[in-house]
């Protein structure tokens, strides 16, 4: 017994050196999640995975509350999908530059090793292969540039972006002395007038036309599926209607003042970045996953899709609603942390000592944070970091901590 008390006292010292294994509640798209998801979320995520894999272009809203676990589930997608591209984008974050945004977000992700293939699987097909001069390899770069405009040409809306597309990727492959310069353009840098010249080139990737082109390029030539989360996507409804859903409020101060008959600018650029988002469903086998605070959103969407485009119902599937943890998930969810934490820290004692415990809590504490957040995820996670931090701060007896919690 004594020799046990002495392993609990070793664990606690050793807390009270390392800190608490509970250091943060709000999961984000661009810090990656290493634990992975409790056995009802397991079940949740393979019905998205399955509507993944069985079609190609479709937008999927997911449906959760504030602090249910919608971002930490993107990880836990991009862990179990790892033979996709999945992206992850916040519309609480991106508002202008859309296209110029996600295309960046799938260039850093993707690495520009898959871009270089492109270009030369591209560039091979528009024959760049062939010899223009005897023996040596040597390609006629504007008979390449015409085979390719007149091939993408019809499946491309904007000329003048395509052109500047294809001589990017033409001069990438085929010319060593702009090679580089190429290779900045696809990455979005900023280039100046005289680079562009250089490059034959009319913009860079900060153009709209021009981003969105390159991502449909990048997208629909990758060997690899592509997947875009987009989470808080409720923003689009909130900047449409700054009313929360069925609050009603006094209009303090009338805008029709200022902008007359015509539509706020906030209103405006919502409805631009709601037809930019449904511009992405003409990129060939994009799928979009959409989450959504509520059921109230996911009608009012619906009702924008069907205002803009009927047929846009056929790609909008049925939602699919990301519940609270259940009880059992919590004793998971926390085993599963304090098990990540030692293990990082090579304490491989709490394997062997305490894989039957719940140590330094009990099953009563854990009933009680179940009970006191009702099962949601980040209101779970508060509750702990409140308690491991009197647990590491406090020289209070831990039985006298935890009393407060029962």
């Amino acid at each position: 017994m004594l020799l046990f008390e002495n392993k609990q006292q070793k664990l606690l010292n050793l807390l009270k050196f390392t800190g608490s294994p509970f250091k943060k509640f709000v999961s984000t798209g661009e810090i990656e999640e290493d634990i992975g998801l409790v056995q009802s979320r397991q079940d949740f995520l393979y019905s998205i995975i399955d509507v993944i894999e069985k079609d190609e272009n479709f937008i999927l809203p997911i449906i959760g509350g504030v602090g249910n676990g919608k971002t930490h589930l993107f990880w836990a997608l991009k862990h179990e999908l790892y033979y996709y591209n999945i992206i992850y984008v916040s519309l609480e974050n991106v508002i202008k530059k859309f296209y110029y945004y996600t295309y960046s977000e799938f260039i850093e992700s993707m690495g520009i090793e898959v871009l270089r293939n492109i270009a030369r699987r591209l560039c091979n097909k528009w024959g760049a292969l062939e010899r223009k001069y005897g023996f040596f390899h040597l390609a006629d770069i504007e008979k390449v540039r015409k085979v390719a405009f007149d091939s993408w040409a019809p499946n491309f809306e904007h000329k003048t972006a395509i052109m500047d597309i294809i001589n990017a990727l033409t001069a990438h492959q085929l010319d060593p002395y702009k090679k580089i310069e190429a290779e900045r353009w696809f990455l979005g840098e900023v280039i100046d007038i005289r680079e562009l010249s250089r490059l034959n080139l009319n913009h860079d990737l900060r153009g709209r036309n021009h981003s969105y082109t390159m991502l449909k390029v990048l997208v629909e030539n990758s060997i690899v599926n592509s997947v875009l989360f987009i989470d808080d996507f409720e923003k689009i409804i909130s900047m449409m209607k700054p009313i929360s859903i069925g609050e009603e409020k006094e209009e303090v101060f009338d805008r029709s003042w200022l902008y007359g008959s015509r539509e706020s600018p906030e209103k405006h650029t919502a409805e631009k970045l709601l037809d930019k988002i449904l511009n992405l469903n003409k990129i060939k086998g994009l799928r979009i996953i959409i989450t959504l605070k509520s059921v109230d959103y996911y009608k009012e969407i619906k009702d924008k899709f069907e205002d803009k485009n009927s047929h846009l119902l056929n790609v909008l599937k049925e939602p699919i609603i990301l519940s609270n943890f259940i009880e059992k998930d919590l004793s998971t969810f926390y085993k599963k942390n304090l098990e990540f934490f030692f293990g990082n820290i090579n304490y491989f004692d709490y394997f062997r000592d305490f894989s039957d415990s719940y140590y330094p809590l009990n099953e009563i504490v854990l009933k009680y944070i179940y009970n006191r957040s009702k099962g949601n995820p980040r209101e779970i996670i508060k509750i702990l970091i409140k308690i491991f931090n009197e647990i590491v701060l406090s020289n209070e007896d831990l039985n006298e901590i935890l009393k407060r919690y029962q």
